[in-house]
């Protein structure tokens, strides 16, 4: 079943209308902090202590009475330890007797026993001590909801005495690969044959985006058997991916059975590749049938498998950090579609960066490969003007800017 081109939808209003149609409110689980970075906290985190509980050192020496410094340096070669000062390190509370810490650089111990202390150090009452509360007070916001949590959020709410948190449960999200082509990487691969690279592709993405990945065996293109596996992966699933057999194919059987399961929202967006993708609410919960074709799968990962999965967690689709280049070669966007292209950018002597096409197909195609591997995309606006060789452009880097070659 091929879309109607009149009917295709941009990407914004076709996320419009699943959002129109689906609203989850996920459940809350707790969990150990050693587990919490990456989570989205489900509720706001206080502190529960005064940290240091009474006062600590602020670095390695031994803590001493201010008062005896009163008059100018008292004679401490008879000074014991335990009456006279304490070993105070760093973090650590020391006897109530003593309020100042004498750094361990200005403190010399002699065979003979007593205490030389440098000439020119300095003692004032509470030197080198931080006082109750100094690092985090009790009733302290560390963390707000919504928020992922960091490894550095995590270490605050520790701080504040806390070892486990509420987070939102992680959509499972199942992926049901789909075509009697397909073999599972690693297998001897045939004539005819093509290998599931989107399984693997899609259970790495889903991680990174903060979902459960389910992932089902190679379905055949058999309408029976893809019944019963949609059948089998819905009530285990809070979003259900299909991939392939979306377009015009005589076995592209999946965009058909969306209708049969539940309310079909659109089937066509103005973005390629994976224009033929559709959407639909079967039992409350999304269905996406993705084009097959990895580089258009991952376009429709970015755009709105992601967009769902932060809607399901309730925070914001992340912004990818970008680059500015100049491109090697006249580069031009369909006039009604909105493009991701890949790019390879490089870095010059100068520091500044390059950056050139990775063709997926027609005359200097690198194929899908290289445009998977690429470190860069551009998302084209329907109806912008070509770019010239020689200028400028804003890409989206899809790796650390500080990998780029």
């Amino acid at each position: 079943m091929r879309p109607d081109s009149s009917q295709w939808i941009p990407k914004q209003e076709a996320l419009a209308r699943l959002f129109d149609k689906w609203n989850p409110a996920p459940e809350v689980e707790t969990v150990p902090l050693i587990n919490a970075a990456g989570r989205v906290l489900a509720e706001n985190q206080y502190a529960q202590y005064n940290l240091p509980v009474v006062r600590a050192s602020t670095m390695d020496g031994i803590a001493v009475r201010s008062a005896d410094f009163a008059e100018g340096f008292p004679d401490t070669s008879g000074w014991k330890l335990g009456e006279d000062y304490v070993r105070a390190d760093t973090g650590d509370d020391f006897d109530d007797r003593f309020d100042t810490v004498i750094m361990i650089e200005e403190v010399t111990f002699p065979e003979s026993g007593g205490v030389v202390l440098a000439k020119d150090c300095r003692v004032a009452k509470g030197t080198n001590v931080k006082p109750c509360g100094a690092d985090v007070q009790a009733g302290t916001l560390l963390a707000q909801a919504g928020v992922v949590l960091r490894p550095q959020d995590v270490a605050a709410i520790a701080t504040g005495g806390c070892a486990s948190v509420p987070v939102r449960k992680k959509p499972r999200v199942a992926f049901l690969p789909t075509g009697s082509e397909l073999v599972a990487a690693g297998e001897p691969l045939h004539r005819g044959q093509n290998f599931d690279t989107n399984s693997i592709m899609a259970a790495q993405l889903l991680t990174e985006m903060g979902a459960e990945p389910v992932l089902h065996p190679i379905c055949k293109d058999d309408p029976a058997a893809l019944r019963q596996a949609v059948d089998e992966l819905l009530p285990q699933a809070d979003i259900l991916l299909i991939n392939a057999g979306t377009s015009k194919g005589g076995e592209d059987f999946c965009a058909g059975l969306l209708a049969e399961y539940g309310e079909v929202l659109f089937h066509g967006v103005r973005a390629v590749p994976g224009r033929p993708m559709s959407m639909a609410v079967v039992q409350g919960k999304p269905v996406v049938n993705l084009s097959g074709p990895s580089f258009a799968a991952f376009y429709s990962m970015d755009w709105a498998v992601r967009a769902l999965v932060c809607r399901y967690l309730g925070i914001p689709v992340p912004v990818r950090e970008t680059v500015s280049a100049v491109l090697t070669q006249r580069f031009q966007t369909p006039p009604d579609l909105s493009l991701m292209s890949a790019f390879r950018v490089e870095r010059q002597a100068d520091g500044s960066y390059s950056a050139a096409p990775v063709a997926l197909r027609g005359p200097g195609s690198k194929g899908s490969a290289a445009a998977l591997t690429a470190n860069a995309v551009y998302i084209s606006t329907p109806g912008e003007r070509p770019h010239e060789a020689g200028e400028e452009i804003t890409l989206d880097l899809t790796t650390n800017r500080a990998w780029l070659s």
